[in-house]
């Protein structure tokens, strides 16, 4: 059973993790690096890396290490005041910061003696030695592939079908954030349908996914959400390989990160899956083939409150099949710690400065499907320096 101290400390520092991203949010333009934080705010390095890591952090637990002290946080709220944040947001924050503070007043007397006692709950975290080796490799493959990009999302919202449980509709939105290549000679791709197996209790002849922009009609279009990518609006060009494989090349010339390019795609399907545990082998599962070099690979789940608890799914991370397999298979499995954490309810709950708009892309799917956003809750699997042809799994079943 879980102590009411531990109740009490996940639902504060839910709440203070996006309040800090609210602020990164609300400056013109977002802040998107710990570096861009600074020269906004002008700040000290030291204190513009401690709220950056803070407000983007993919565990909770480790905000009591980075965040720095009251009087550090203090000087932060007032430089965004002085910069234009909305009073909202830093408002918000500001009280998010004063209930952790008295959190560990009143439960530990330290910040180190509040570290210790809720750094045991879930699953072990990533280990400094892994994110070095990662952050190295990723910088070789950047050089060596000549493409890379910052944030690469993806996002599962799942809801109750009009046609009634255990069925149920679903919502995937994917993007890449900061995709640039520094070699002239190297396409720039993204796999839009590698291929699709099919889910417990999905009928024989399945339906056909609907773009969730409707000007994105069509066998070849990639389903743009156009109001959310950079401009001028990115083309490709869609190659089909091998009956049920397809790609789109992105069409573009331009060279390094001035050029870089941000864009979304999403798309609904009714009734494609029967919920988790109402049969065998029903789950809902979101994964990624990491076939680019990334900084962050941030892979959300948004479950309705009438599907799901608060459990965070499984985070599995297989090698890619050589012989071209779709399973998932244990001896591909690679003994790397990656975890999943459950961010609260609503999809401010989900705030992250790392993906533009990220809440304005939530709420325009919400809007589009008639769902309400404060039904969801939402879990998060974030990934520094994924592995170059790794595929991440996140499941619940």
């Amino acid at each position: 059973m879980v102590a009411p101290f531990l109740n009490e400390a996940q639902g504060v520092l839910q709440e203070l993790r996006p309040a800090l991203s609210g602020i990164l949010e609300g400056l013109s333009p977002p802040a998107r690096r710990a570096s861009e934080l600074r020269r906004r705010l002008e700040l000290d390095q030291s204190l513009s890396w401690s709220v950056f890591s803070a407000a983007t952090a993919g565990d909770s637990r480790v905000l009591a290490s980075l965040l720095p002290g009251r009087r550090a946080m203090e000087r932060f709220f007032s430089a965004a005041e002085l910069h234009g944040v909305p009073a909202d947001a830093v408002a918000r924050a500001r009280r998010a910061f004063e209930r952790f503070e008295n959190l560990v007043a009143r439960h530990a007397g330290s910040r180190d003696a509040f570290e210790a006692m809720v750094s045991e709950q879930g699953a072990t975290p990533v280990s400094s030695s892994d994110l070095k080796h990662k952050r190295a490799a990723f910088r070789a493959n950047s050089l060596m592939w000549g493409r890379q990009a910052r944030v690469f999302c993806a996002t599962k919202i799942v809801h109750p079908s009009a046609a009634g449980l255990p069925m149920l509709d679903g919502v995937f939105i994917k993007g890449m954030v900061g995709l640039h290549r520094t070699r002239q000679s190297v396409p720039l791709y993204t796999a839009a349908h590698h291929w699709r197996t099919a889910n417990a209790g999905e009928s024989a002849v399945p339906n056909p996914p609907e773009p969730l922009d409707p000007r994105e009609s069509g066998p070849d279009a990639v389903g743009l959400l156009r109001d959310f990518c950079s401009q001028p609006l990115p083309e490709f060009r869609l190659t089909v390989s091998r009956q049920g494989y397809r790609s789109h090349t992105m069409v573009g010339h331009g060279l390094g990160p001035a050029d870089e390019v941000t864009y979304f795609t999403g798309e609904a399907r009714r009734a494609e899956g029967a919920a988790p545990g109402t049969m065998p082998g029903a789950e809902v599962m979101l994964f990624k083939v990491v076939d680019l070099p990334l900084e962050v690979f941030c892979g959300d789940i948004l479950m309705h409150r009438d599907v799901w608890g608060t459990r965070p799914p499984e985070v599995r991370v297989y090698a890619h099949p050589l012989d071209g397999s779709t399973e998932f298979r244990e001896h591909d499995l690679l003994s790397l710690t990656e975890r999943a954490e459950y961010l609260g309810d609503g999809i401010g709950a989900a705030a992250t400065p790392l993906v533009p708009r990220y809440g304005e892309i939530l709420g325009y799917a919400m809007k589009r499907m008639g769902w309400r956003p404060e039904e969801f809750r939402v879990f998060r699997c974030r990934v520094e320096y994924p592995v170059l042809y790794t595929r991440i799994r996140l499941t619940l079943a």
